[in-house]
Formats: C-alpha cells, sequence, structure tokens
C-alpha cells in the first residue's frame, strides 16, 4: 500500500476524539486524508488537531441531526468531495435490561444507532450525487453473541450491522461501499471505564484478553488498519461486509459462562 493512499481525499470520522475512532483519525490523516473529526470532547479534539494539520476537529454530538448535516456540509463547501465517512460514534452500557431505565435505552440508541443513521444519511445523499465513496460503520462481537448484562447495547449495535446491510444495497448501484467493522476488546478509555467497574478492573482487562484466541486485547491501531483496507481502493468490490477485528473471537466456540462484571 502506498503511504498516500487517501492523498486528495476526504474523511469524516465520528467519535473521533479517543479510542478507535482517535486511531483511525490519525491514520487517515497519516495517509494523506483531509480528516474531519466530530466529537462531544473538545480536550481529545484539541489533542488530535495539535498532532495533525490536517485534522479539524468539530464539537458536536452525533445525535445532534443539526451538527452531523454541518461537518458533511462544510466538507462539501471547502473541498468539494466526500470520500469516507466513518461512522464511529459509540458509548458502553453494561446492564440488565431490567436495570435500563427507557432514558437510558433512548440515550444507547440514540448514539449507537440513531448517531449512525444520521452520519450515514447525510454522507451516502452526497456520495450518490459523485458515484463514489466508502462508508465504515464500528460495530461489535456484541451484535452477534452477546452477555446476559448488555441489552441495550448488544441492541444497537446489532441494529447497525442491519442497518449496514441496507446501506450496502442502496449504495451498490451508486458506486458506493458499506461495510461495518467488529472489534473485538480493544485497550481503549471506553474498555477500561467497563473494566472499572469490576471489583480489579486490572484482573478484569486481563479476562477480556483472555477470551480471545489471540490472548491479549486489540490495539486501536489494528482496527484503524483495517478501517483504512475497506475504505481504501483495495477493497474496491467489499461490500456489506463485517470484518471482525477481533483476534478470532468470533471463531471460537463458547468456553464457558460469558464474562461478568461482578467479578470471578
Amino acid at each position: 500500500m502506498s503511504a498516500s493512499r487517501f492523498a486528495g481525499r476526504v474523511v469524516i470520522v465520528t467519535g473521533g476524539a479517543s479510542g478507535i475512532g482517535a486511531a483511525c483519525a490519525l491514520a487517515f490523516a497519516t495517509e494523506g486524508a483531509t480528516t474531519f473529526v466530530l466529537d462531544n470532547s473538545p480536550a481529545g479534539g484539541t489533542e488530535l488537531e495539535r498532532a495533525s494539520g490536517t485534522i479539524h476537529f468539530r464539537h458536536g454530538d452525533v445525535t445532534d441531526e443539526d451538527a452531523v448535516r454541518s461537518i458533511v456540509a462544510e466538507a462539501i463547501r471547502e473541498y468539494g468531495r466526500l470520500d469516507v465517512m466513518h461512522a464511529n460514534a459509540g458509548i458502553e452500557w453494561m446492564k440488565g435490561i431490567a436495570d435500563t431505565t427507557h432514558e437510558d435505552w433512548s440515550r444507547v440508541i440514540d448514539v449507537n444507532l440513531t448517531g449512525v443513521y444520521l452520519a450515514t444519511r447525510y454522507a451516502m445523499i452526497e456520495m450518490v450525487k459523485a458515484r463514489r465513496g466508502a462508508i465504515v460503520i464500528t460495530s461489535s462481537p456484541h451484535a452477534f453473541n452477546t452477555v446476559p448484562d448488555a441489552g441495550a447495547y448488544a441492541a444497537s449495535k446489532g441494529g447497525t450491522l442491519a442497518l449496514m446491510r441496507a446501506l450496502a444495497l442502496e449504495g451498490a448501484p451508486h458506486g458506493v461501499r458499506v461495510n461495518a467493522l467488529v472489534p473485538g476488546a480493544i485497550d481503549t478509555p471506553m474498555l477500561r471505564r467497563e473494566a472499572a467497574g469490576a471489583p480489579d478492573p486490572e484482573r478484569q482487562l486481563e479476562r477480556f484478553g483472555a477470551i480471545h484466541p489471540l490472548n491479549r486485547l486489540g490495539r486501536a491501531e489494528e482496527v484503524a488498519e483495517a478501517a483504512l483496507f475497506l475504505a481504501s481502493e483495495a477493497a474496491s468490490f467489499v461490500t456489506g461486509a463485517a470484518l471482525p477485528v477481533d483476534g478470532g473471537l468470533l471463531a471460537a466456540q463458547p468456553g464457558g459462562p460469558p464474562i461478568s462484571y461482578s467479578g470471578d
């Protein structure tokens, strides 16, 4: 792959101020892309702008339709194109349905599913006009196999995969490809927040790593490499696919009861 395979391209990454999103934004920028980041974390966004002169941070919530519409419009207005939308923004929610209030449920679905809908809708409108483009959605193994204390999260991530497949069919006649990443347990601030709910957070992180056949946590940079692949011409005949970046997690047969957040 050329070190400038995204030279002249314009990319938007939602939820790009930390974790997987930040790694992807930096990777796209390193590969030559003008990269816009939409996130509600001003501190993380400012750090990204300092790290790369081709990253432009915009403060906003992915559930705010005006914020999503605005960043897509800015990319088109300033650069005349939008080549890649990485709909990555998401929040974790690790409680059983009985303990998940209606307000909790709405927030998880709003960010993890409606936020993806908004980002992909406005990207798709512009990409169909241009008859080119790639959309990458961040989903989760919870869309396939989950645990008792992740009902809202699993529902939201399962929805992203169903939406991805529908979008892939909508976009195909217009030269727009749509795919999803399915990251396993990746060592990010989000995962560490999840582990903090256990009596021994460091032990919990070790347990998360051990459920993967590769016997470790993934790195955000490894997910970024997969995102760049799906968005690049190397994946020109790939659409409607869910690509696991999970250390073999989905390939493995269940080895025992689900991992609880309450300890060993």
